[in-house]
């Protein structure tokens, strides 16, 4: 069987980074303890199971926001994910005293920056995004005036009277998905600054996997509460071939490969790549 490993794939700039620097964190005992990590600093359980084995107090818990999650924290450190965290958490955190480490992605940053920038020059301002993702939640703890879009009829169900509007994204989202919202939006609200914020290595991998050659099975590797990983699957069965999200080696056991004369692998921007690695090498060793 022939298999295709498409690039590129694994960990994207931001995600290294932030993992950097919650290594150092931890590696560094002057950083007042204990050493908390406001929700998961990136969406993999592998990486933060290792991040735990190391004196990481990971603080999450679903349906909880991190303003919320903040509650359960009162002394030490505290360590913000690379999703980003709204004003009022980093208001909240500095009243507790806590020291602070924000690993907040550079491309998140910007979008955080640009909306207040446009908040204040009296613009209604609209977001595209997945209403419970931590990035989509930083974003609207910015403002309560901040539009959040999620599918077609929000924007049909969108009254806005001013010819101010500007309109951004989650970095995470699917680059086709997003481009037709905004043609929607454009058709509505003509004169709309639109600023479409994908991340490059969102982009290039939804591009990769996209302009693949056509195989039997695409596997993404990346775990199930990852954005960008489940977008690399829902973008290659928008191109045909069929689909599917692995997290570990052990997922492959009860999948039949015998019928498959091509797989292609590409994984998620927080994804290791020895976790990929170990995925192929499993299924090279069933298909023998």
């Amino acid at each position: 069987m022939k298999i295709n490993k498409i690039e590129p794939r694994g960990y994207c700039q931001g995600v290294k980074n932030a993992l950097a620097m919650a290594q150092n964190v931890l590696k560094d005992s002057s950083y007042p303890q204990p050493i908390y990590f406001l929700g998961s600093i990136i969406h993999n359980h592998e990486v933060v199971r290792s991040l735990k084995k190391n004196g990481a107090v990971i603080v999450d818990q679903s349906q909880k926001s991190r303003l919320e999650l903040l509650d359960r924290i009162e002394k030490g450190t505290v360590v913000f994910s690379a999703h980003g965290v709204s004003p009022a958490v980093w208001q909240k955190a500095r009243e507790k005293g806590l020291h602070i480490v924000d690993t907040t992605c550079a491309n998140v940053k910007i979008v955080h920056q640009k909306m207040k920038q446009f908040l204040q020059n009296g613009y209604e301002c609209c977001y595209i995004g997945t209403k419970y993702h931590p990035e989509c939640e930083g974003v609207l703890g910015i403002s309560s005036r901040i539009h959040l879009i999620e599918k077609t009829e929000d924007i049909e169900n969108l009254t806005i009277q001013s010819s101010k509007i500007y309109i951004t994204n989650q970095t995470t989202l699917s680059m086709m998905d997003t481009r037709k919202l905004y043609e929607i939006f454009l058709k509505k609200f003509p004169l709309a600054i639109i600023d479409n914020r994908i991340c490059n290595a969102t982009t290039l991998r939804q591009k990769a996997v996209y302009e693949q050659e056509p195989v039997d099975l695409c596997i993404i590797v990346g775990d199930a509460s990852s954005s960008n990983s489940k977008k690399l699957v829902e973008v290659a069965k928008k191109r045909g071939i069929p689909s599917m999200l692995i997290e570990n080696a052990d997922q492959l056991k009860n999948i039949d490969f015998s019928h498959l004369s091509s797989i292609s692998i590409s994984s998620g921007a927080s994804t290791p790549e020895e976790i990929t690695d170990t995925i192929i090498q499993a299924i090279k060793e069933k298909v023998r």
